[in-house]
């Protein structure tokens, strides 16, 4: 699964009701796509500016990865 869509709105931090330790979220998957079915050319730009991927603001058109991702963690550390 491609998030597509990574930054500050879309990471929660929540603790653990039965220990108490912390851990992040991942939410907001509107963008999202499956890897082994959807795996296709970026059609449009998707994220939000300051942790949109190098690729999207260049605007080309490559096959999304599992690197675009990371990519947008990256900027949001």
């Amino acid at each position: 699964l491609l998030h597509r869509d990574i930054s500050t709105s879309s990471i929660l931090v929540v603790r653990s009701p039965l220990d108490g330790t912390v851990h992040g979220a991942l939410i907001d998957f509107d963008c999202a796509i499956s890897v082994d079915v959807d795996r296709k050319a970026r059609l449009e730009r998707t994220g939000i500016l300051p942790f949109m991927i190098v690729l999207n603001l260049e605007a080309n058109w490559l096959e999304c990865t599992e690197i675009d991702d990371w990519e947008s963690l990256l900027y949001l550390v």
